[in-house]
Protein backbone atom coordinates (compact mmCIF):
# COMPACT_ATOMS: atom_id res chain seq x y z
CA UNK A 1 0.00 0.00 0.00
CA UNK A 2 2.40 2.57 0.97
CA UNK A 3 4.11 3.02 -2.88
CA UNK A 4 0.89 3.36 -4.30
CA UNK A 5 0.39 6.18 -1.95
CA UNK A 6 3.47 7.56 -2.86
CA UNK A 7 2.61 7.59 -6.43
CA UNK A 8 -0.39 9.33 -5.65
CA UNK A 9 0.78 11.77 -3.62
CA UNK A 10 4.02 12.65 -5.31
CA UNK A 11 2.04 15.39 -7.72
CA UNK A 12 0.62 17.06 -4.49
CA UNK A 13 3.88 17.26 -2.70
CA UNK A 14 5.27 17.98 -5.98
CA UNK A 15 2.89 21.33 -6.39
CA UNK A 16 3.25 22.12 -2.81
CA UNK A 17 7.42 22.52 -3.33
CA UNK A 18 6.81 24.16 -6.56
CA UNK A 19 3.85 26.72 -4.80
CA UNK A 20 6.68 27.19 -2.02
CA UNK A 21 9.26 28.02 -4.25
CA UNK A 22 7.27 30.65 -6.15
CA UNK A 23 6.43 31.80 -1.81
CA UNK A 24 9.75 32.40 -1.02
CA UNK A 25 11.11 34.17 -4.35
CA UNK A 26 8.66 35.99 -5.50
CA UNK A 27 7.11 37.84 -2.53
CA UNK A 28 5.76 39.88 -0.95
CA UNK A 29 4.72 37.74 1.64
CA UNK A 30 5.91 36.18 4.95
CA UNK A 31 6.03 32.73 6.64
CA UNK A 32 2.29 33.17 6.94
CA UNK A 33 1.67 32.95 3.14
CA UNK A 34 3.84 30.53 2.88
CA UNK A 35 2.39 28.34 5.56
CA UNK A 36 -1.00 28.91 4.39
CA UNK A 37 -0.14 27.92 0.34
CA UNK A 38 1.30 24.81 1.83
CA UNK A 39 -2.03 24.22 3.42
CA UNK A 40 -3.94 24.86 0.50
CA UNK A 41 -1.47 22.68 -1.95
CA UNK A 42 -1.79 19.68 0.42
CA UNK A 43 -5.98 20.09 0.63
CA UNK A 44 -5.88 18.21 -2.29
CA UNK A 45 -4.70 15.05 -0.56
CA UNK A 46 -8.16 15.51 0.62
CA UNK A 47 -10.70 17.15 -0.70
CA UNK A 48 -12.38 16.52 -4.26
CA UNK A 49 -11.27 18.32 -6.86
CA UNK A 50 -15.12 19.14 -7.96
CA UNK A 51 -14.94 21.15 -4.37
CA UNK A 52 -11.79 23.06 -5.02
CA UNK A 53 -12.98 23.76 -8.12
CA UNK A 54 -16.29 25.08 -7.14
CA UNK A 55 -13.80 27.04 -4.20
CA UNK A 56 -11.98 28.55 -6.88
CA UNK A 57 -14.96 29.67 -9.08
CA UNK A 58 -16.34 31.37 -6.09
CA UNK A 59 -13.56 32.67 -5.02
CA UNK A 60 -12.61 34.29 -8.44
CA UNK A 61 -14.84 37.06 -7.65
CA UNK A 62 -13.27 37.77 -4.50
CA UNK A 63 -17.02 37.48 -2.32
CA UNK A 64 -16.72 41.12 -1.95
CA UNK A 65 -13.82 40.95 0.08
CA UNK A 66 -11.00 42.59 -1.45
CA UNK A 67 -7.99 40.82 0.45
CA UNK A 68 -9.15 37.70 -1.62
CA UNK A 69 -8.10 39.89 -4.80
CA UNK A 70 -5.03 40.63 -3.22
CA UNK A 71 -2.13 38.84 -4.00
CA UNK A 72 -1.16 35.46 -2.01
CA UNK A 73 1.55 34.58 -2.73
CA UNK A 74 3.66 36.34 -5.35
CA UNK A 75 1.16 37.06 -8.41
CA UNK A 76 -1.13 34.39 -7.09
CA UNK A 77 -4.38 34.51 -5.62
CA UNK A 78 -6.12 32.40 -3.46
CA UNK A 79 -8.64 31.32 -6.62
CA UNK A 80 -4.94 30.20 -8.05
CA UNK A 81 -3.97 28.49 -5.19
CA UNK A 82 -7.33 26.29 -5.23
CA UNK A 83 -7.07 25.69 -9.35
CA UNK A 84 -3.54 23.88 -8.77
CA UNK A 85 -4.84 22.53 -6.36
CA UNK A 86 -7.51 20.87 -8.02
CA UNK A 87 -4.82 20.25 -10.77
CA UNK A 88 -3.04 18.50 -8.40
CA UNK A 89 -5.86 15.94 -6.94
CA UNK A 90 -6.84 15.29 -11.17
CA UNK A 91 -3.36 14.40 -11.29
CA UNK A 92 -4.31 11.34 -8.71
CA UNK A 93 -6.98 10.14 -10.67
CA UNK A 94 -6.78 7.62 -13.60
CA UNK A 95 -7.33 8.74 -16.88
CA UNK A 96 -10.81 7.74 -18.24
CA UNK A 97 -11.51 4.68 -21.10
CA UNK A 98 -12.47 7.93 -23.40
CA UNK A 99 -9.78 8.15 -25.85
CA UNK A 100 -7.48 11.47 -25.68
CA UNK A 101 -8.52 13.96 -28.36
CA UNK A 102 -4.70 15.22 -28.83
CA UNK A 103 -6.10 17.75 -31.77
CA UNK A 104 -8.23 19.19 -29.19
CA UNK A 105 -5.16 19.26 -26.50
CA UNK A 106 -2.90 20.61 -29.52
CA UNK A 107 -4.88 23.19 -30.64
CA UNK A 108 -5.09 24.80 -27.20
CA UNK A 109 -1.73 24.78 -26.37
CA UNK A 110 -0.51 26.24 -29.77
CA UNK A 111 -2.78 28.90 -29.20
CA UNK A 112 -1.94 29.84 -25.72
CA UNK A 113 1.94 28.94 -26.79
CA UNK A 114 1.57 31.61 -29.48
CA UNK A 115 0.35 34.25 -26.98
CA UNK A 116 3.15 33.75 -24.77
CA UNK A 117 5.30 34.18 -28.08
CA UNK A 118 3.66 37.04 -29.39
CA UNK A 119 3.53 38.87 -25.80
CA UNK A 120 7.28 38.05 -25.39
CA UNK A 121 8.34 39.75 -28.58
CA UNK A 122 5.97 42.74 -27.70
CA UNK A 123 7.49 42.73 -23.98
CA UNK A 124 4.19 43.29 -22.33
CA UNK A 125 3.55 41.19 -19.52
CA UNK A 126 2.88 37.47 -19.58
CA UNK A 127 1.38 36.85 -16.07
CA UNK A 128 -2.58 37.25 -17.27
CA UNK A 129 -2.01 34.90 -19.62
CA UNK A 130 -0.24 32.73 -17.33
CA UNK A 131 -3.44 32.85 -15.66
CA UNK A 132 -5.34 31.72 -18.64
CA UNK A 133 -2.80 28.63 -19.33
CA UNK A 134 -3.84 27.49 -16.05
CA UNK A 135 -7.70 27.18 -16.91
CA UNK A 136 -6.65 25.63 -19.97
CA UNK A 137 -5.02 23.25 -17.91
CA UNK A 138 -7.65 22.57 -15.43
CA UNK A 139 -9.80 21.81 -18.96
CA UNK A 140 -7.07 19.45 -20.21
CA UNK A 141 -7.13 17.45 -17.30
CA UNK A 142 -10.99 17.35 -16.64
CA UNK A 143 -11.60 16.39 -20.19
CA UNK A 144 -9.28 12.85 -19.42
CA UNK A 145 -11.38 12.13 -16.09
CA UNK A 146 -14.48 10.53 -14.98
CA UNK A 147 -15.59 12.87 -12.25
CA UNK A 148 -18.55 13.81 -10.87
CA UNK A 149 -20.04 17.33 -12.38
CA UNK A 150 -23.28 17.41 -9.95
CA UNK A 151 -21.13 19.14 -6.68
CA UNK A 152 -20.08 21.92 -9.63
CA UNK A 153 -23.56 22.29 -11.06
CA UNK A 154 -25.09 22.56 -7.39
CA UNK A 155 -22.71 24.73 -6.44
CA UNK A 156 -22.75 27.42 -8.95
CA UNK A 157 -26.54 27.34 -9.17
CA UNK A 158 -26.60 28.44 -4.97
CA UNK A 159 -23.99 30.69 -5.60
CA UNK A 160 -25.80 32.06 -8.56
CA UNK A 161 -29.85 31.85 -6.70
CA UNK A 162 -27.48 33.99 -3.24
CA UNK A 163 -26.36 36.99 -5.80
CA UNK A 164 -29.93 37.09 -7.60
CA UNK A 165 -31.62 37.50 -4.13
CA UNK A 166 -28.91 39.55 -2.56
CA UNK A 167 -29.22 42.06 -5.73
CA UNK A 168 -33.09 42.74 -5.54
CA UNK A 169 -32.78 43.12 -2.10
CA UNK A 170 -30.32 45.78 -2.45
CA UNK A 171 -32.80 47.23 -5.56
CA UNK A 172 -29.72 47.43 -7.46
CA UNK A 173 -30.75 49.29 -11.13
CA UNK A 174 -29.04 46.80 -13.19
CA UNK A 175 -28.27 43.21 -11.19
CA UNK A 176 -24.41 42.74 -11.04
CA UNK A 177 -24.82 40.42 -7.67
CA UNK A 178 -23.57 40.97 -3.92
CA UNK A 179 -19.92 40.69 -5.32
CA UNK A 180 -19.29 40.38 -8.99
CA UNK A 181 -19.91 43.87 -10.31
CA UNK A 182 -20.11 43.37 -13.52
CA UNK A 183 -23.84 42.59 -15.36
CA UNK A 184 -22.32 40.68 -17.71
CA UNK A 185 -20.43 38.53 -15.48
CA UNK A 186 -23.19 38.00 -13.43
CA UNK A 187 -24.97 36.69 -16.85
CA UNK A 188 -23.13 34.34 -17.45
CA UNK A 189 -23.11 33.12 -14.19
CA UNK A 190 -26.85 32.86 -14.13
CA UNK A 191 -26.92 31.12 -17.57
CA UNK A 192 -24.09 28.97 -16.16
CA UNK A 193 -26.45 27.64 -13.19
CA UNK A 194 -29.56 27.92 -15.78
CA UNK A 195 -28.13 25.26 -18.80
CA UNK A 196 -27.72 22.28 -16.31
CA UNK A 197 -31.37 22.57 -15.14
CA UNK A 198 -32.64 22.87 -18.75
CA UNK A 199 -30.94 19.45 -19.64
CA UNK A 200 -31.93 17.74 -16.41
CA UNK A 201 -28.60 17.13 -15.54
CA UNK A 202 -29.00 19.00 -11.73
CA UNK A 203 -32.36 17.70 -10.22
CA UNK A 204 -33.35 20.42 -7.62
CA UNK A 205 -36.98 20.71 -6.00
CA UNK A 206 -39.07 23.24 -7.90
CA UNK A 207 -36.93 23.16 -10.62
CA UNK A 208 -39.83 25.46 -12.65
CA UNK A 209 -39.39 27.87 -10.13
CA UNK A 210 -35.91 28.00 -9.66
CA UNK A 211 -35.50 28.66 -13.26
CA UNK A 212 -38.21 31.37 -13.16
CA UNK A 213 -35.90 33.52 -10.57
CA UNK A 214 -32.57 32.85 -13.00
CA UNK A 215 -34.44 33.77 -15.70
CA UNK A 216 -35.51 37.09 -14.20
CA UNK A 217 -32.30 37.77 -12.74
CA UNK A 218 -30.94 37.44 -16.54
CA UNK A 219 -33.72 40.12 -17.63
CA UNK A 220 -32.56 42.29 -14.27
CA UNK A 221 -29.14 42.39 -15.69
CA UNK A 222 -30.27 44.52 -18.42
CA UNK A 223 -27.63 43.35 -21.08
CA UNK A 224 -28.23 42.69 -24.62
CA UNK A 225 -25.34 40.14 -24.82
CA UNK A 226 -26.73 38.22 -21.69
CA UNK A 227 -30.18 38.16 -23.19
CA UNK A 228 -29.29 37.21 -26.75
CA UNK A 229 -27.24 34.52 -25.45
CA UNK A 230 -30.00 32.93 -23.59
CA UNK A 231 -32.07 33.05 -26.23
CA UNK A 232 -29.58 31.16 -28.07
CA UNK A 233 -29.53 28.88 -25.44
CA UNK A 234 -33.11 27.96 -25.20
CA UNK A 235 -33.71 27.47 -29.11
CA UNK A 236 -30.29 25.00 -29.28
CA UNK A 237 -31.82 23.10 -26.54
CA UNK A 238 -35.59 22.96 -28.58
CA UNK A 239 -33.71 21.26 -30.82
CA UNK A 240 -34.21 17.57 -30.93
CA UNK A 241 -31.90 16.76 -33.59
CA UNK A 242 -28.56 18.91 -33.54
CA UNK A 243 -25.75 18.49 -36.03
CA UNK A 244 -22.89 20.92 -36.11
CA UNK A 245 -23.39 21.76 -39.38
CA UNK A 246 -27.45 22.91 -38.03
CA UNK A 247 -25.91 24.63 -35.00
CA UNK A 248 -23.95 26.97 -36.84
CA UNK A 249 -26.67 27.45 -39.25
CA UNK A 250 -29.14 28.55 -36.45
CA UNK A 251 -25.92 30.33 -34.33
CA UNK A 252 -25.43 32.62 -37.80
CA UNK A 253 -28.89 32.90 -38.18
CA UNK A 254 -30.20 34.57 -34.97
CA UNK A 255 -26.50 36.81 -34.84
CA UNK A 256 -28.03 38.08 -37.80
CA UNK A 257 -31.53 38.38 -36.43
CA UNK A 258 -29.47 40.01 -32.99
CA UNK A 259 -27.59 42.31 -35.07
CA UNK A 260 -30.58 43.69 -36.64
CA UNK A 261 -32.86 44.01 -33.90
CA UNK A 262 -30.14 45.89 -31.51
CA UNK A 263 -32.03 49.19 -32.06
CA UNK A 264 -35.64 48.24 -31.33
CA UNK A 265 -34.51 46.24 -28.36
CA UNK A 266 -32.66 49.47 -27.08
CA UNK A 267 -36.01 51.43 -27.66
CA UNK A 268 -38.60 48.74 -26.13
CA UNK A 269 -36.37 48.25 -23.19
CA UNK A 270 -35.29 51.92 -22.64
CA UNK A 271 -31.59 50.60 -22.18
CA UNK A 272 -28.22 52.38 -23.23
CA UNK A 273 -27.79 53.37 -27.06
CA UNK A 274 -24.62 54.55 -26.09
CA UNK A 275 -23.02 50.92 -25.18
CA UNK A 276 -23.72 50.17 -28.20
CA UNK A 277 -22.26 52.57 -30.27
CA UNK A 278 -19.35 52.24 -28.26
CA UNK A 279 -18.92 48.86 -28.51
CA UNK A 280 -18.70 49.52 -32.03
CA UNK A 281 -16.48 51.93 -31.97
CA UNK A 282 -14.20 49.39 -29.83
CA UNK A 283 -14.14 46.69 -32.09
CA UNK A 284 -13.21 49.07 -35.15
CA UNK A 285 -10.13 50.46 -33.31
CA UNK A 286 -9.14 46.37 -32.37
CA UNK A 287 -9.39 45.47 -36.06
CA UNK A 288 -7.21 49.13 -36.71
CA UNK A 289 -4.79 47.82 -34.29
CA UNK A 290 -4.47 44.35 -35.63
CA UNK A 291 -4.00 45.53 -38.97
CA UNK A 292 -1.00 47.80 -37.87
CA UNK A 293 0.86 44.66 -36.46
CA UNK A 294 -0.99 41.23 -38.24
CA UNK A 295 1.42 39.02 -37.32
CA UNK A 296 2.64 39.59 -32.98
CA UNK A 297 -0.55 41.80 -32.58
CA UNK A 298 -0.07 44.65 -29.25
CA UNK A 299 0.51 41.16 -27.00
CA UNK A 300 -2.10 39.87 -24.54
CA UNK A 301 -0.95 42.83 -22.16
CA UNK A 302 -2.69 44.86 -24.13
CA UNK A 303 -5.85 42.06 -23.37
CA UNK A 304 -4.50 41.79 -19.70
CA UNK A 305 -7.45 42.07 -17.46
CA UNK A 306 -11.13 42.84 -17.34
CA UNK A 307 -10.25 46.32 -15.15
CA UNK A 308 -11.52 48.27 -18.68
CA UNK A 309 -14.96 46.52 -19.13
CA UNK A 310 -16.18 48.38 -14.99
CA UNK A 311 -19.63 49.31 -15.66
CA UNK A 312 -18.99 52.94 -13.88
CA UNK A 313 -16.13 54.17 -15.85
CA UNK A 314 -16.06 52.18 -19.41
CA UNK A 315 -17.42 55.11 -20.98
CA UNK A 316 -15.27 57.77 -20.35
CA UNK A 317 -11.92 56.04 -21.18
CA UNK A 318 -10.75 56.41 -24.45
CA UNK A 319 -12.02 53.85 -27.43
CA UNK A 320 -8.20 52.78 -27.82
CA UNK A 321 -7.29 51.66 -24.39
CA UNK A 322 -10.23 49.45 -24.19
CA UNK A 323 -10.54 45.87 -25.01
CA UNK A 324 -12.31 45.00 -28.43
CA UNK A 325 -15.93 44.23 -27.56
CA UNK A 326 -15.48 41.03 -29.84
CA UNK A 327 -13.15 37.98 -28.72
CA UNK A 328 -11.89 37.09 -31.85
CA UNK A 329 -11.35 40.80 -32.87
CA UNK A 330 -9.26 41.03 -29.33
CA UNK A 331 -7.16 37.81 -29.68
CA UNK A 332 -6.48 39.75 -33.49
CA UNK A 333 -5.67 42.64 -31.96
CA UNK A 334 -3.56 40.94 -29.42
CA UNK A 335 -1.78 38.34 -30.51
CA UNK A 336 -2.66 38.20 -34.63
CA UNK A 337 -4.11 36.07 -37.28
CA UNK A 338 -2.47 32.77 -35.83
CA UNK A 339 -3.70 33.33 -32.45
CA UNK A 340 -7.20 33.76 -34.04
CA UNK A 341 -6.76 30.69 -36.27
CA UNK A 342 -5.34 28.64 -33.53
CA UNK A 343 -8.56 29.13 -31.68
CA UNK A 344 -10.98 29.31 -34.22
CA UNK A 345 -9.88 25.85 -35.04
CA UNK A 346 -10.19 24.48 -30.73
CA UNK A 347 -13.26 26.43 -30.58
CA UNK A 348 -14.64 24.36 -33.96
CA UNK A 349 -13.04 21.02 -32.60
CA UNK A 350 -14.79 21.52 -29.37
CA UNK A 351 -17.88 21.89 -30.44
CA UNK A 352 -17.96 19.00 -32.48
CA UNK A 353 -17.19 16.74 -29.65
CA UNK A 354 -19.84 18.53 -27.12
CA UNK A 355 -22.90 18.48 -30.25
CA UNK A 356 -23.10 14.66 -29.85
CA UNK A 357 -23.84 14.82 -25.77
CA UNK A 358 -26.31 17.46 -25.99
CA UNK A 359 -25.30 18.24 -22.55
CA UNK A 360 -24.81 21.36 -20.32
CA UNK A 361 -21.78 22.00 -21.21
CA UNK A 362 -23.04 22.71 -25.12
CA UNK A 363 -25.28 25.13 -24.05
CA UNK A 364 -23.20 27.32 -21.92
CA UNK A 365 -20.45 26.93 -24.65
CA UNK A 366 -22.91 28.14 -27.09
CA UNK A 367 -23.66 31.07 -24.68
CA UNK A 368 -20.48 32.31 -24.29
CA UNK A 369 -19.88 32.34 -28.17
CA UNK A 370 -22.99 34.42 -28.66
CA UNK A 371 -21.72 36.64 -25.95
CA UNK A 372 -18.34 36.89 -27.32
CA UNK A 373 -19.92 38.70 -29.98
CA UNK A 374 -20.32 42.06 -28.14
CA UNK A 375 -18.05 41.10 -25.13
CA UNK A 376 -14.52 40.02 -24.65
CA UNK A 377 -15.12 36.69 -22.97
CA UNK A 378 -11.35 35.28 -22.82
CA UNK A 379 -9.05 37.08 -19.97
CA UNK A 380 -7.68 36.78 -16.89
CA UNK A 381 -9.33 36.61 -13.35
CA UNK A 382 -12.76 36.51 -15.47
CA UNK A 383 -15.22 34.25 -13.71
CA UNK A 384 -16.86 33.92 -17.44
CA UNK A 385 -13.70 32.26 -18.83
CA UNK A 386 -12.65 29.60 -15.99
CA UNK A 387 -17.00 28.72 -15.91
CA UNK A 388 -16.03 28.06 -20.01
CA UNK A 389 -12.92 25.99 -19.50
CA UNK A 390 -14.86 24.16 -16.34
CA UNK A 391 -18.35 23.35 -18.20
CA UNK A 392 -16.02 22.53 -21.47
CA UNK A 393 -13.76 20.17 -19.62
CA UNK A 394 -15.93 18.56 -17.83
CA UNK A 395 -18.85 18.20 -21.05
CA UNK A 396 -15.55 15.77 -22.82
CA UNK A 397 -14.84 14.19 -19.89
CA UNK A 398 -16.36 10.26 -19.54
CA UNK A 399 -18.69 11.63 -17.14
CA UNK A 400 -20.94 8.64 -15.05
CA UNK A 401 -23.14 11.28 -12.61
CA UNK A 402 -25.57 11.81 -14.56
CA UNK A 403 -27.49 10.17 -18.06
CA UNK A 404 -26.70 12.95 -21.79
CA UNK A 405 -30.27 14.26 -22.32
CA UNK A 406 -30.73 12.77 -25.92
CA UNK A 407 -30.27 9.05 -24.71
CA UNK A 408 -32.51 7.31 -25.92
CA UNK A 409 -34.14 4.48 -22.52
CA UNK A 410 -32.61 1.52 -22.29
CA UNK A 411 -33.79 -1.03 -24.06
CA UNK A 412 -33.67 -5.39 -23.69
CA UNK A 413 -32.16 -6.72 -26.60
CA UNK A 414 -31.95 -3.91 -29.97
CA UNK A 415 -28.90 -2.80 -29.42
CA UNK A 416 -26.48 -1.37 -26.88
CA UNK A 417 -27.49 1.74 -25.19
CA UNK A 418 -25.50 4.41 -23.65
CA UNK A 419 -24.46 4.86 -19.56
CA UNK A 420 -26.86 5.25 -17.04
CA UNK A 421 -26.64 7.77 -14.14
CA UNK A 422 -24.79 4.48 -12.67
CA UNK A 423 -22.05 4.57 -15.09
CA UNK A 424 -21.07 1.25 -17.02
CA UNK A 425 -20.40 -0.38 -14.01
CA UNK A 426 -24.20 -0.99 -13.72
CA UNK A 427 -25.50 -0.68 -17.26
CA UNK A 428 -27.88 -3.57 -18.49
CA UNK A 429 -27.77 -2.93 -21.84
CA UNK A 430 -27.45 -6.18 -24.22
CA UNK A 431 -25.74 -7.09 -27.97
CA UNK A 432 -27.22 -10.04 -30.27
CA UNK A 433 -25.12 -12.40 -31.37
CA UNK A 434 -23.59 -11.09 -34.52
CA UNK A 435 -24.01 -7.92 -34.44
CA UNK A 436 -21.06 -5.23 -34.07
CA UNK A 437 -19.88 -4.33 -30.97
CA UNK A 438 -20.76 -0.88 -28.89
CA UNK A 439 -18.97 1.37 -27.06
CA UNK A 440 -20.86 3.02 -23.64
CA UNK A 441 -19.17 6.15 -21.98
CA UNK A 442 -15.93 5.18 -23.79
CA UNK A 443 -15.58 1.24 -22.56
CA UNK A 444 -15.79 -1.40 -25.36
CA UNK A 445 -18.46 -4.00 -23.63
CA UNK A 446 -19.17 -5.59 -27.01
CA UNK A 447 -17.00 -8.79 -26.29
CA UNK A 448 -18.63 -9.89 -23.39
CA UNK A 449 -22.13 -9.37 -24.57
CA UNK A 450 -21.54 -10.71 -27.26
CA UNK A 451 -20.37 -14.22 -26.03
CA UNK A 452 -23.19 -13.89 -23.21
CA UNK A 453 -25.42 -13.77 -26.53
CA UNK A 454 -24.02 -16.50 -28.30
CA UNK A 455 -23.73 -18.78 -25.30
CA UNK A 456 -27.57 -18.31 -24.63
CA UNK A 457 -30.51 -17.97 -26.31
CA UNK A 458 -31.83 -14.47 -26.44
CA UNK A 459 -34.39 -14.88 -23.71
CA UNK A 460 -32.38 -16.28 -21.19
CA UNK A 461 -29.48 -13.39 -22.13
CA UNK A 462 -32.70 -10.95 -21.42
CA UNK A 463 -33.47 -12.34 -17.91
CA UNK A 464 -29.59 -12.38 -16.89
CA UNK A 465 -29.27 -8.83 -17.72
CA UNK A 466 -32.25 -8.04 -15.63
CA UNK A 467 -31.18 -10.37 -12.57
CA UNK A 468 -27.38 -10.07 -12.96
CA UNK A 469 -24.76 -7.50 -13.82
CA UNK A 470 -23.12 -7.07 -16.40
CA UNK A 471 -20.70 -9.46 -17.52
CA UNK A 472 -17.77 -7.75 -17.85
CA UNK A 473 -18.29 -6.21 -14.12
CA UNK A 474 -18.32 -9.91 -12.82
CA UNK A 475 -14.51 -10.37 -13.26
Amino acid sequence: MMPVLSRQAAPILALTVAVTLIAHFAGPGGPLSVALTAVIALSALFLPPEVLLAAALVTGSGLGITALQAPLVGPLLLSDLLLLACLGCLLQRRPGEAKHDRFLAVSLALFVGWSLLATLHVGTSVTPLLRIALYGAVFLLLARHRGNRKPVYAIVTCYALVNVVGGVIQDQTRLVGLDIGDPAQTGALLLAALCPLLTSELRTPLPWLVGAVLLCGIFLTQTRSVWFATVVVLVVWAQKRLTLPRLLVWFTALALLGLQTVSWVTGVFGLNSTSADYRWQTIDAGLRRGFESPLFGSGWGYASSGLDHSVPSYLNQAVDSVLPYNLFVCVFASVGVPGVLMLALFVCRLLHRLVARRGAPLLFTVAVLAMSLTEMTLYAGSMLTLLFFTYAGMGLAPATDAPMPSDPPTTGGGGPSRASAEGPATHTGIVAAGSPTGAVGGTAWGSDLTRTGSTRNQHAGLNASRHSPCPGAVR
